[in-house]
């Protein structure tokens, strides 16, 4: 009897560690919360929220990107169950699939335009373009860093003590 608790338990440890491993994949672990701050602090510049608008905004988006999280983790899974079952899913299996990919995007443009309809509820129009504007730049500026290689990336952008530095670190204290 206690051997079976002791595997069940086993088991439910490593189902859990594994689902816990496929959030933070999903939601993207430090890195996007790095972006996420720079978007946050991108945000906070360009748009130039007075005090009062930005009681108003803020918990609006909060709960937008949380609604946007919860698609993306939701279609991370279905994604990972693809790629385990692809070559045994059957053409009415992967219809359906196919339907839940479509539901998922419906889902985000509906998020969206409810965000959106929100901040033209509590603000300017101006303030609303000005969301726009920022995120669409964010999303420019994000997408030219990433496509420049590392090399071509300012100094401060590189880990100053990186594995190649370790590892001659750990060869000098050797000589030594």
């Amino acid at each position: 009897m206690k051997m079976k608790v002791l595997i069940l338990s086993m088991v439910l440890a490593v189902v859990s560690v594994n689902g816990l491993m496929a959030q933070q994949r999903a939601l993207g672990g430090p890195q996007k919360q790095k972006i996420e701050s720079a978007k946050v602090a991108y945000l906070t510049k360009e748009m130039q929220l007075t005090p009062d608008e930005a009681k108003v905004f803020w918990p609006l988006y909060e709960a937008f990107q949380a609604t946007l999280d919860e698609e993306r983790l939701s279609r991370t899974k279905q994604q990972e169950q693809v790629r385990e079952n692809f070559k045994n899913l059957s053409d009415e299996e992967i219809n359906v699939l196919i339907d839940k990919r479509m539901s998922h995007v419906e889902a985000v443009a509906k998020a969206q335009k409810h965000f959106i309809q929100q901040l033209r509820k509590e603000l300017s129009p101006r303030k609303v373009m000005s969301y726009f504007n920022a995120i669409e730049q964010f999303q420019r500026e994000l997408a030219g860093r990433a496509d420049r290689p590392k090399t071509d990336r300012p100094q401060a952008d590189r880990p100053r003590n990186g594995r190649a530095q370790q590892r001659r670190n750990r060869y000098t204290m050797l000589i030594l």
